[in-house]
């Protein structure tokens, strides 16, 4: 019989584990304690289905209601999504002189300056506190002075505002939006302080959480827009968007009519976030049971996280945390932060409560690191051409947060011609194209013929980047030839190597023999001056072959005479004349 059961009781009375499979299944029978299930028995028992519960009076009821439910609808359950509006933030951060707005900002340093305001409605009408604490580590408790509170109804600036500096040994900086009641401050003060481990986590969650919703929203903003404009170009765009930002693609839903195609693409959208290398960096720093305990078995495939991309169980992780120490004063509601400029908009999942257990808001910002800059890396294999008149593509792969983020801020590519001189070019990172874009460069400096070195750099956050290096190709330049001297042979397709300045920027070639229609030939790019073609020849006597090669940004085609092998006709012997 399967069920909810007790198999597990801890020492301590505010601990039960229990489990979606009968008591049988666990092996002998007998309860086991709460220090055997370590990582290494719940391996052992990985056919279990495992949910691990603190029984503080106040939840009895909850887990008798949960008890009550069937074990599958349990494990389907998921988060309950992140769109309801909360307030707004507006933040900058000053750096050695440089100002930059939240939203530019991949990670803090010390002695970094943030200036910090609620950004609520006029005619809001409850009091909140908007209280900051620094954190240095889940088993060392901040400091009082590394925690300060701004009271958001005050006029003045200095009253209102919360002026920051980074302090030496700072990791993680945590806001709270707490409704303003006597002995808040410091209610709130004592919780951080007695279990810093727990914020620790909950920052570092919620910056994940907040980074993977920047990449869903960067991918629903442009399949709707797609949609509402030019739904035809779906099938071209989504899976180039889908390998951009990261995103499960569905394909069926490509095979749908056009008017289909982009609600369907957007179904389940909390399911689509895949897994990123660059801005997936949970750590798990929590120490101690009970809640150590709990996030262990919600990582289990049994525990339902096997079954969810990697946003929804953050998002299940920060509601287990914060579940772990509500208290009757106040709970705590996770939100993710959407920046803009300067802006950061709270999402919520969750109602706020105005009366007792009173909601606080909890907003993770950036962490306390070294900057890390993705290793992008060009997937781009030959030349390109920059001559086109369309915008030049520079495919590159290793980070989607320099499409959903501003991270990534004053990109350029530094192009050196082949004479060595320099200059910068801006280029912008486009998800639906898959890289950065150059835009079309009008006009063109005399002396960028041939191929040209370009290196993309920029910044990332208030440190220099430097991103991979491209090989461009412009136009014009030597004239195309024949590689050798070798006549071509009538009667037969001749390979042919034609050699040049800048064969990523050939448009078309054809041939023509004679009088005859001019008849389009298709080529392959070798290396960085060369072109290979197949060159079909009927007779020698059709008269003179021509090619003609059309180049992006050159008006008139390039035209490169052919030799064509004639017959040498052999001599007619003189016949003697009869002897008279």
């Amino acid at each position: 019989m399967k069920g909810w059961r007790l198999f597990a009781k801890g020492s301590r009375a505010d601990v039960l584990i229990i489990s979606c499979n009968s008591f049988a299944e666990f092996g002998s029978g007998t309860a086991m304690g709460v220090s055997a299930l370590s990582s290494t028995n719940l391996k052992q028992h990985e056919d279990l289905s495992l949910r691990a519960y603190l029984l503080a009076p106040s939840r009895l009821l909850r887990i008798a209601i949960w008890l009550a439910l069937p074990c599958s609808q349990l494990q389907a359950a998921e988060p309950a999504p992140f769109d309801l509006p909360g307030p707004g933030l507006h933040v900058t951060v000053q750096r050695d002189g440089v100002t930059l707005p939240i939203d530019a900002v991949p990670a803090l340093a010390t002695d970094d300056l943030l200036t910090i305001e609620a950004d609520l409605p006029e005619d809001q009408g409850t009091r909140f506190l908007l209280l900051s604490a620094f954190l240095r580590g889940a088993t060392n408790p901040p400091p009082t002075d590394w925690i300060r509170t701004a009271e958001t109804w005050k006029r003045k600036n200095k009253d209102k505002r919360l002026s920051l500096k980074v302090p030496k040994g700072a990791k993680q900086l945590v806001l709270f939006f707490v409704p303003a009641t006597g002995g808040a401050s410091d209610a709130i003060s004592d919780t951080v302080r007695g279990r810093p481990g727990e914020f620790v986590r909950a920052t570092q969650a919620l910056n994940q959480a907040s980074l993977d919703r920047s990449r869903l929203n960067a991918f629903m903003v442009a399949i709707q827009a797609q949609g509402n404009t030019h739904p035809e170009y779906l099938r071209k765009l989504a899976p180039t968007l889908a390998r951009s930002l990261s995103m499960k693609l569905n394909e069926g839903c490509l095979d749908r009519v056009i008017a289909r195609q982009a609600s369907c693409l957007l179904e389940n959208r909390d399911s689509l976030v895949l897994a990123d290398m660059h801005s997936s960096s949970i750590a798990d720093t929590l120490a101690g049971a009970p809640t150590d305990l709990a996030l262990q078995l919600s990582t289990t495939r049994e525990a339902g996280y096997g079954y969810y991309t990697p946003y929804i169980g953050v998002v299940r992780d920060v509601a287990r945390i914060f579940g772990a120490f509500s208290n009757p004063q106040f709970n705590y509601l996770p939100t993710l932060s959407m920046r803009r400029d300067n802006n950061i908009s709270l999402l919520l999942n969750s109602a706020p409560s105005f009366q007792k257990p009173k909601s606080v808001l909890v907003a993770a910002m950036p962490a306390i690191e070294a900057d890390r800059p993705p290793q992008l890396r060009s997937l781009q294999e030959g030349p390109i051409c920059a001559s086109r008149e369309e915008e030049v593509v520079l495919p590159v792969d290793g980070s989607p947060l320099i499409y959903s983020t501003s991270y990534a801020r004053k990109m350029a590519i530094k192009v050196t011609s082949a004479t060595g001189k320099s200059f910068d070019l801006p280029v912008e990172a486009r998800a639906d194209r898959g890289g950065y874009v150059l835009k079309n460069i009008r006009p063109i400096p005399a002396d960028l013929v041939g191929t040209a070195k370009a290196a993309l750099h920029g910044f990332w956050g208030f440190e220099q980047f430097q991103g991979p290096e491209f090989a461009l190709q412009f136009s014009g330049g030597e004239a195309w030839r024949p590689a050798g001297n070798t006549p071509l042979t009538p009667g037969s397709d001749n390979p042919l190597t034609l050699k040049g300045a800048a064969p990523a920027c050939v448009a078309s070639i054809s041939v023509t023999q004679g009088q005859s229609k001019p008849t389009a030939l298709t080529w392959e790019v070798r290396g960085d001056k060369e072109l290979s073609i197949n060159v079909p020849v009927a007779n020698a006597d059709a008269g003179d072959m021509v090619l003609q090669i059309k180049e992006h940004g050159v008006a008139e085609p390039m035209k490169v005479p052919l030799l064509i092998a004639r017959p040498v006709t052999p001599p007619v012997p003189e016949i003697p004349s009869p002897a008279k």
